[in-house]
């Protein structure tokens, strides 16, 4: 049985097609690699990270966003808390609430972690002219939105009425979605740097 053969439009699409998936996959690996390096696993790494638009996150809501049951959302807050990252307080304006706030003690580690792979990822983005860049940015901005529709359709996925909005900006290496694409627009803000908006669990 003949097949056509490929156009070079269909050729290059597959080629792109091949590139993202390995993008995502190779930032799997190097986000793995430094959370390994903080006693953490990637999921800790992200979470909070994906959140951080979330003024008085609770923990329900954190999982919401994440996919995750409140009891799996609850364990990363108790890893990410044995780490140095964050610390839970009660909420002054509702003493019944907990609040958890970043430390402010390892967000510099992981910034440098992750420091060699953003300069390396500015002068890759300096050598395009400026159409270029504004087609890489339209493009990965398209990509994380396909990825969150996507992720909502997985059966058993959580479909919240709003998700919050993760950087437009990952890394090269896969700094993304949950899905674990990564976008070439350029470096994101350290996955590990719990920002110090306070967040209920």
């Amino acid at each position: 049985m003949s097949t056509l053969p490929s156009s070079p439009r269909s050729e290059l699409i597959d080629r792109i097609e091949d590139g993202v998936r390995d993008n995502g996959g190779r930032g799997q690996l190097l986000h793995q690699a430094i959370a390994q390096h903080f006693g953490l696993n990637p999921t800790d790494m992200k979470c909070v990270d994906l959140a951080r638009s979330e003024p008085r996150l609770t923990a329900g809501r954190l999982a919401e966003i994440t996919g995750m049951s409140t009891s799996a959302t609850t364990a990363v807050l108790d890893r990410m808390e044995r780490a140095g990252f964050i610390e839970r307080v009660r909420d002054p304006e509702d003493r019944r609430r907990v609040i958890v706030v970043s430390t402010g003690r390892r967000e510099q580690e992981v910034a440098e972690a992750f420091l060699p792979l953003k300069d390396a990822m500015r002068s890759l983005l300096e050598s395009y002219d400026d159409a270029q860049l504004e087609l890489l940015d339209g493009f990965t901005a398209r990509v994380n939105q396909l990825l969150r529709e996507v992720t909502r359709e997985i059966p058993g996925t959580a479909s919240p009425s709003r998700t919050a909005s993760p950087s437009r900006t990952a890394t090269p290496s896969g700094a993304a979605p949950p899905a674990g694409t990564a976008s070439p627009s350029g470096a994101a803000p350290p996955a590990g740097a719990v920002t110090r908006r306070r967040v209920a669990s």
